[in-house]
């Protein structure tokens, strides 16, 4: 198989932080570099992925509709037929 050689910049303690964590699974770049490619190709897009940090909004959401469980507000559904008719569809 032909080889070739893929030169990019990254943020040097980005790097160094990365090396970190592939040798303690044992990897190194070239190994987490080729599956992602591999990947890549298959799939035909390229995920980000974060931490799941609500915003202000959806958590003044939850919290509100917290107080509105404990205070026993909220209306529970045993199945979809229930559930439609109460919201008239």
């Amino acid at each position: 198989m032909a080889q070739t050689i893929i030169n990019f910049k990254t943020n040097t303690k980005l790097k160094a932080q990365a090396k970190e964590v592939l040798d303690e699974m044992g990897l190194n770049f070239s190994i987490a570099l080729n599956a992602y490619l591999r990947n890549l190709i298959i799939e035909r897009k390229i995920e980000f992925k974060g931490k799941e940090i609500p915003n202000a909004r959806l958590r003044k959401v939850i919290k509100d509709t917290d107080e509105e469980y404990k205070k026993g507000n909220l209306k529970f559904y045993t199945n979809i037929e229930d559930m439609r008719k109460s919201l008239g569809v």
